[in-house]
């Protein structure tokens, strides 16, 4: 009755990442991934964050992040989160556990 509502099968519903793979590898378990390996257009929440200056820009656990832009040959991505725009470098966004 119920089963227009719920998904079935696997994976976590997560956007996927640029090589075209769902997150949750087909097992049906979502795991944490970094932020800066997420494509453009990517919706994501996050887990956990070690870097003290995106914590400060709103990046903390919980937070919903869009990825605005993230290209192969930056060294640099924007995201939004909230009604803010950052650009955060790769490596920041390496810290930043999300799913």
């Amino acid at each position: 009755m119920f089963g227009r509502f719920f998904k079935r099968g696997g994976g976590c519903g997560a956007p996927r990442l640029r090589h075209g793979r769902g997150l949750g590898g087909g097992r049906g378990i979502c795991r944490a991934h970094p932020l800066s390996d997420f494509a453009e257009g990517a919706d994501v929440v996050v887990l956990s964050n070690s870097d003290r200056k995106t914590l400060e820009m709103g990046l903390f656990s919980g937070a919903l992040v869009h990825v605005i832009k993230n290209r192969a040959d930056d060294a640099s991505m924007v995201v939004a989160a909230g009604e803010s725009r950052y650009i955060i470098s790769k490596e920041a966004a390496a810290k930043i556990q999300v799913r």
